[in-house]
């Protein structure tokens, strides 16, 4: 019998009957089971087992109330060692490895799903697992183009789901306290934000080999263009600066203070500024190809200005007519007047949603069916900015954006540049 296509009796009645299945854990969806069923454990299915996927898998891992029951990636070996890991955790077999996260996403014993692939599969895989009534945790940058993004967003909407996007920041205690400073008007009238984060790099090998025995090339490929394998092209680190599979740090590492100053700015389309220009510095050799340096101005549309700059730190600056703090995961940084990290927020002001850890933040909400700290309209709104700030540099002309529209104005070549094709079969469909 295929377990894709038991029913919940069919499913149980094999359970009973023993055999291989008896010894895996039960682990059942819990929007089968109900709020009083005897195990509320939410069934994981991780998709990704690369570095950050890594990374993620040990924070689950350590959440009582979730169990992850599955692994894709397109490395078999990747998917081996992750489901080796996990029944270590555990002290039990039965964490599946899956090559095909079609596969993953169709099993209706699987709740939410963990998405830390390569970018250019954010949104694909995500769009996948949403329609399939899945919730879905989806690391940045969110997607490859902004068009992606908003048809996540719209699938999100329309199917109902929880949405947690992978900006670690706003479940970090001094961030939420920097953006509830900005929102209650500690330093006056905001006049300008400044984002710092780290660049890209050059570099990687351009000459062919075979490709490994254990990966499944042409689905790593998938949506990206087709092209030769090379050493570096698909390894955790080097698929980040490869503009087939992403736009770089601007985007990848950029999330991060940028969502912050989407956060400190109210969560709202306005945190998005409404021009760019600017420069960027590219690779003049190599396999990388996405921006190293860039230095991109703007303004947003009440008139204060807006500055992204890498190479630097992480860094979110908020700059007002009474005062400037800055903020990174190293701290808080108060510039003018040095007594701003001491204020408190008082009773009647606003408060920003509170998350001491990201994950578990995610299984609440899917519990509550409440929203999470990071949810999808914010990580359109920083991922636009991103997107925009490449195009600048790019085309090295201003870029209008309007905001309602979500559409780039008077530059029809450059409003052709917020779609990104995909190889076929695949499609946003």
């Amino acid at each position: 019998m295929n377990p894709l296509s038991m029913n919940r009796r069919e499913f149980l009645t094999c359970m009973a009957a023993g055999g291989a299945a008896a010894a895996a854990p039960v682990v059942m969806p819990a929007r089968v089971l109900g709020a009083d069923a005897p195990s509320k454990k939410i069934a994981l299915g991780f998709i990704g087992a690369g570095g950050r996927a890594s990374a993620l898998l040990g924070g689950f891992l350590g959440l009582p109330d979730c169990r992850v029951v599955a692994i894709c990636d397109c490395f078999g070996s990747r998917r081996e060692r992750a489901a080796r890991r996990v029944d270590e955790n555990y002290g039990a077999k039965g964490c599946r490895t899956i090559a095909d996260f079609r596969e993953l996403c169709a099993d209706p014993a699987i709740d939410a799903v963990v998405i830390a692939t390569p970018d250019h599969w954010h949104v694909p895989a995500a769009l996948t697992a949403v329609c399939q009534g899945k919730h879905v945790y989806v690391e940045k940058p969110l997607g490859i183009s902004i068009r992606h993004d908003q048809a996540l967003r719209e699938a999100v909407q329309g199917y109902g789901v929880v949405f947690q996007y992978g900006t670690q920041q706003r479940s970090m205690g001094h961030m939420r306290r920097v953006c509830e400073l900005v929102v209650n008007g500690r330093i006056g009238k905001l006049q300008a934000v400044e984002v710092v984060c780290p660049g890209g790099i050059q570099g990687g090998s351009t000459a062919p080999i075979p490709v490994p025995a254990d990966l499944d090339y042409d689905m790593y490929l998938g949506p990206a263009p087709e092209t030769p394998y090379t050493k570096d092209r698909c390894t955790s680190s080097g698929s980040y600066h490869i503009s087939d599979f992403a736009l770089g740090f601007i985007a990848g590492w950029g999330a991060h203070p940028l969502d912050i100053m989407v956060w400190g700015l109210g969560d709202t389309p306005a945190a998005v500024p409404v021009e760019y220009e600017g420069s960027g510095v590219f690779p003049t050799e190599g396999l990388y190809d996405t921006a190293m340096r860039w230095d991109v101005r703007g303004r947003f549309a009440d008139g204060k200005e807006f500055r992204f700059v890498g190479p630097g730190g992480d860094r979110t600056t908020f700059i007002g007519d009474r005062g400037r703090i800055a903020v990174s995961r190293g701290g808080i940084k108060a510039l003018d007047p040095p007594s701003l990290k001491e204020q408190e927020i008082g009773p009647g002001e606003k408060r920003l949603h509170v998350s001491a850890n990201h994950g578990q933040n995610f299984l609440d909400a899917i519990r509550t069916g409440g929203r999470t700290v990071s949810p999808v309209e914010a990580a359109c709104w920083s991922d636009a900015v991103s997107h925009l700030a490449d195009i600048a540099i790019r085309t090295g002309r201003r870029i209008k954006w309007d905001p309602s529209q979500e559409t780039i104005l008077d530059d029809p070549t450059a409003a052709r540049m917020l779609y990104r094709p995909m190889r076929t079969p695949w499609s946003l469909e």
